[in-house]
C-alpha cells in the first residue's frame, strides 16, 4: 500500500512547546480519521519560508491567512485534518477583541441544513417580538358574548368558528378543551355551521424538499391547521417470522394504514454478485470490499394516498418492533375529522358538514365577532428554544410563514415568506444577496448560504443585546438538544464548551455558535461541510467539527 506524507508545520513563537505538544498529539488522531494509510511526520526542523509559501498554493489552501499565531496554528492543523472528498467552509471570531481570527472559503455558497434556524430565529424576534404567541380560538357571531342564556334547550343555532393560527404546538388535547367550553355552556346541538377558519397560505411544504422525506414527521406538513405536530404515531410488531406483521397506532387518530411488511431472520442476507467481466488487471479477480460486502436484502417502504390513506410494505430484519411516525398528508381534512370526532366524544351533535374558510375582514364581521374560548401557545422566546434545542422543523417553517404573514399583512407563501426573511434582516445589517433562502427550517435542498452569512447573524446576536438571549438558546454540548448526545461532543475536551446549532442531512455535517477555549477566550465559529459521503462519514473515527474544535481547545492568544 502507497505510504502518505504529512508535512505538518512546526510553531515557531513564544507558544512552540505547549502547541507542538498538543499537535502532535492530536495528529495521531487525525492521522487515524483521514485515512488509513500510513502516514509519516517530517517535522523535526521548521519548514523555511519558501518551502511554506511552496506548500501554500492557492488551488488548495487558506483563502485568506492572518499572520497571527491563532491564525497559522489553525492554518496548519487544517492542512493536516481537511478531509480528501468533501467541501469546507470555516469562520472563527474572536468574541473578546470581536477581530477575525480564521476564514477558509468563508463566501462558498453551500447547503446550510438546519443552521438556517439561526437566521429564523433572529427574523422571527425582530419582526414578531419577544411577546408573540399562536392564538387558537373558539368565536362565534353574535351582539352579546355567548352566555347560557342564549342556549335553548341545549341548542344553539348560530356558527361556530375554529380559528386556527398555524399553532406548531397545537395538542389533541389543548383543541379538546377549547371544544369542552361548548359543553359547560349546556350545548348539546350546533344546528348553525360549524366553520374551520384561518387566514393563513395553504402551502404545505417548501420549494426543494426531498419527496421521500414527506412522509416522515420531520416534514410534515405547514398548514394553518395543525394538530400534534401533524404526526401520528405507532409501532410494528412481528407476529412472527415471514408472516405479515401487525402495525399498532396510538390514540384512535382518523388515519388509515395498510400494509403487507414482515419481519425475516436476521441471516438473511445477499452479497453483491461479482460480475462475470473480467478485471482489466491480471494480477487478481478479487473485487473491492465496498463491491462484495454484505448488503441488507430488506426494507420498509411507505406510501402515501389521498385522504390520509398509507401503505407500509417491504420487510425488516430481526424481530424487535420498529416505531413509527408517520406525517399527515391532508392536515385540513385530518383537522376536520378530529374536531368531528371530539363534538361526539361531547355529546354535541351538529346538523351540517364541519367545513374549511377564510376569516373575513370585514368590518361587520368583526364587530359581531364574540370569543367563546381561546388557547395561547408559549411566548416566541419558549418556542424558539424548543425550536433550536430540539431543531423542530415544524416550528421554524410555521414561524417562516408567521413573519412573512406579519410584513406583507397578508397570507404569504414560502417564496414570499423568504423574501421577507431577507429583508427583515438586511435592515439590521446582514445582507443575503446572494443566498438563496426556500425555507425556515433548513430542509430545502435549495437553500444556499455562506460560513460569511451565518458568522454576520451571530456576531449580531452577539453585538445587539436585544438579540443576545438567542445564543443562551442553543444546545450545550454534553447537556443539551441536538449536542448532549452526539459524538465526541458529550466528553472531555468538548463537553461544557461548545454551545452551537446542529445542521446535518445527507451529505452535510454543519456546525455554528461559540466556543470558549483554554486561552480564555470565547469565539464564535462557523464550520460548513458539505459533499460528505455517507460511506465516508461511516469510516469516520471522529466528526470533522469536533476535531477542528477540539484543535482550537488549545488555541494560541
Amino acid at each position: 500500500m502507497t505510504a502518505m506524507l504529512c508535512f505538518l508545520l512546526r510553531p515557531q513563537s513564544s507558544y512552540e512547546n505547549h502547541t507542538w505538544n498538543f499537535t502532535r498529539t492530536l495528529w495521531l488522531l487525525s492521522a487515524f480519521i483521514v485515512s488509513s494509510m500510513p502516514c509519516v511526520v517530517m517535522a523535526e526542523e521548521p519548514l523555511s519560508q519558501s518551502a511554506l509559501n511552496q506548500q501554500q498554493t492557492p488551488s488548495t489552501q487558506i483563502n485568506h491567512i492572518n499572520q497571527q499565531p491563532a491564525a497559522l496554528y489553525l492554518n496548519n492543523m487544517l492542512q493536516l485534518l481537511k478531509p480528501m472528498h468533501s467541501q469546507l467552509g470555516i469562520t472563527v471570531w474572536d468574541m473578546s477583541n470581536q477581530k477575525m481570527v480564521f476564514e477558509y472559503n468563508n463566501q462558498s455558497l453551500m447547503q446550510p441544513a438546519s443552521v438556517q434556524k439561526l437566521l429564523t430565529a433572529l427574523a422571527a424576534t425582530k419582526q414578531l417580538g419577544k411577546d408573540f404567541s399562536y392564538q387558537t380560538r373558539l368565536t362565534t357571531l353574535a351582539q352579546q358574548p355567548l352566555d347560557k342564556s342564549q342556549i335553548e334547550n341545549g341548542i344553539y343555532s348560530g356558527d361556530i368558528y375554529i380559528e386556527f393560527s398555524g399553532d406548531p404546538t397545537l395538542t389533541y388535547q389543548d383543541l379538546q378543551l377549547l371544544l369542552a367550553s361548548l359543553s359547560n355552556l349546556g350545548i348539546t346541538e350546533v344546528t348553525g355551521n360549524i366553520i374551520l377558519a384561518s387566514d393563513q397560505d395553504s402551502q404545505l411544504q417548501a420549494p426543494g424538499w426531498v419527496w421521500d422525506d414527506l412522509g416522515i414527521c420531520y416534514a410534515a406538513p405547514i398548514s394553518p391547521y395543525i394538530i400534534d405536530k401533524n404526526c401520528v404515531y405507532g409501532r410494528l410488531a412481528t407476529t412472527g417470522y415471514n408472516k405479515i406483521a401487525k402495525i399498532t397506532m396510538m390514540g384512535n387518530r382518523p388515519i388509515e394504514i395498510t400494509n403487507d411488511a414482515y419481519f425475516v431472520t436476521p441471516t438473511i442476507n445477499r452479497a453483491v454478485a461479482i460480475p462475470a467481466v473480467k478485471p482489466l488487471t491480471d494480477d487478481t479477480d478479487a473485487l473491492p470490499s465496498h463491491l462484495t460486502e454484505s448488503v441488507p436484502q430488506c426494507h420498509l417502504t411507505l406510501r402515501r394516498f389521498d385522504n390520509n390513506r398509507y401503505h407500509l410494505s417491504g420487510c425488516h430484519v430481526g424481530a424487535k418492533s420498529l416505531p413509527l411516525a408517520i406525517a399527515i398528508t391532508e392536515p385540513q381534512l385530518y383537522a376536520q375529522q378530529i374536531v368531528a370526532k371530539q363534538l361526539a366524544a361531547l355529546g354535541i351533535v351538529h346538523k351540517q358538514p364541519i367545513t374549511v374558510g377564510k376569516l373575513s375582514t370585514e368590518p361587520e364581521f368583526i364587530a359581531q365577532r364574540q370569543i367563546i374560548a381561546s388557547h395561547q401557545s408559549a411566548a416566541l422566546p419558549q418556542l424558539l428554544e424548543t425550536m433550536l434545542l430540539k431543531s423542530d422543523n415544524l416550528i421554524a417553517d410555521s414561524l417562516l410563514k408567521k413573519l412573512g404573514e406579519d410584513y406583507y399583512q397578508a397570507p404569504s407563501d414560502f417564496a414570499r415568506s423568504s423574501q421577507a426573511l431577507k429583508t427583515i434582516l438586511y435592515s439590521i445589517g446582514i445582507d443575503l444577496s446572494n443566498a438563496n433562502i426556500a425555507d425556515g427550517s433548513g430542509l430545502s435542498r435549495y437553500n444556499l448560504l455562506t460560513p460569511e452569512h451565518v458568522l454576520t447573524v451571530l456576531t449580531t446576536l452577539y453585538q445587539q443585546p436585544e438579540y443576545r438571549f438567542l445564543l443562551d438558546l442553543l444546545p450545550e454540548s454534553g447537556v443539551s438538544g441536538t449536542l448532549r448526545y452526539k459524538r465526541y461532543f458529550n466528553k472531555s475536551p468538548l463537553k461544557h464548551h461548545v454551545f452551537a446549532k446542529t445542521g446535518s442531512m445527507l451529505g452535510i455535517a454543519n456546525l455554528a455558535g461559540r466556543v470558549n477555549v483554554s486561552n480564555g477566550h470565547d469565539y464564535l465559529f462557523v464550520l460548513f461541510e458539505n459533499g460528505l459521503s455517507p460511506q465516508i462519514k461511516k469510516q469516520q473515527k471522529a466528526p470533522f467539527s469536533a476535531v477542528f474544535l477540539q484543535t482550537m481547545m488549545d488555541l494560541p492568544r
